[in-house]
C-alpha cells in the first residue's frame, strides 16, 4: 500500500481521489483529441457523413463548386481547422471528393438528361441557382439522405456577409421551384411557410406559374411521364 511521505498509509478516500483524478485527466485527453479530430476530418462525399449528423442536423459548412439543377448542388466540405482551404481546381472526378447535396422542400424543373428533353425554364432555374450559391460558402443542415445517397438538407448563404438566405425560399419566390410533396419530404418544419411562399409565386405568376396554360408540368408530372 502506497504511503505518504510521513508513513501514513493512503486511505480508501485517498486512493479514489487520485483514481479520480487520473480519470479525469484521460477523459479530458480524449475529449480534446476527438474533438480536435472531428475539427480536422473532411468528409470527402455523403457517404463518410456519419448517422449521428444527420440524425443531429448537425451544420456542414463548405463551398459550393458545381449546381447541377435548379435543386442539386455539390459541396467541397471545409470542417472548421480547414475553413480556409480551397477546393481544387480541376473539376475531374468531382464525385469522389465532393458531397451532393439535393435542396429539401423543393422540386425545380428538369434538366435534360438521359435522352429526355428539358422542361420548360429548367436553365433559368439551375442559372438561378447558380448565380445565388456557386463559388459560395454555404451551411447545410442536413435532414435525411435520398434513395441516391444525397444529403437532402436546408441550405443557407449569405449576401454581403450580412443577409441571410434559405436557397428553398429563393426558389420558390422566384418561381423556379415547386413545393416538393413526394414521399420522404423534408420541411424542416416550415412546410406552412413553404406553401405561403409558393402560393405568393403562383398568384404573382412567377416562373413556372407564368407559363401558358398546358405549358406547365410538375416536375413530378414529368419524371412519372418519363420512368
Amino acid at each position: 500500500m502506497r504511503s505518504t511521505s510521513d508513513n501514513t498509509p493512503d486511505t480508501y478516500a485517498d486512493r479514489f481521489t487520485r483514481y479520480a483524478k487520473h480519470g479525469l485527466y484521460l477523459s479530458l485527453t480524449i475529449g480534446v483529441t476527438y474533438g480536435l479530430y472531428r475539427m480536422f476530418r473532411r468528409y470527402q462525399t455523403s457517404a463518410d457523413i456519419p448517422e449521428r449528423v444527420i440524425k443531429s442536423h448537425e451544420p456542414i459548412h463548405g463551398i459550393v463548386i458545381d449546381v447541377s439543377d435548379g435543386d442539386t448542388l455539390r459541396l467541397y466540405h471545409t470542417p472548421a481547422l480547414q475553413w480556409f482551404s480551397p477546393p481544387p481546381e480541376k473539376k475531374r472526378g468531382m464525385s469522389k471528393w465532393s458531397i451532393s447535396v439535393r435542396i429539401s422542400a423543393v422540386d425545380a424543373p428538369e434538366v435534360s438528361h438521359f435522352g429526355k428533353p428539358a422542361q420548360p425554364l429548367s436553365a433559368e432555374a439551375k442559372d438561378y441557382l447558380a448565380s445565388q450559391v456557386l463559388g459560395k460558402r454555404v451551411t447545410v443542415v442536413p435532414l435525411a439522405k435520398d434513395q441516391y445517397g444525397r444529403v437532402v438538407g436546408s441550405v443557407y448563404y449569405r449576401s454581403m456577409f450580412v443577409f441571410k438566405y434559405d436557397a428553398s425560399h429563393e426558389m420558390l419566390k422566384a418561381g423556379l421551384a415547386v413545393l416538393y410533396r413526394g414521399g420522404n419530404a423534408q420541411y424542416n418544419g416550415e412546410k406552412e411557410l413553404l406553401e405561403r411562399i409558393e402560393e405568393e409565386a403562383k398568384q404573382a405568376k412567377r416562373g413556372v406559374w407564368g407559363l401558358k396554360k398546358g405549358k406547365f408540368e410538375t416536375p413530378a408530372a414529368y419524371k412519372a411521364k418519363h420512368k
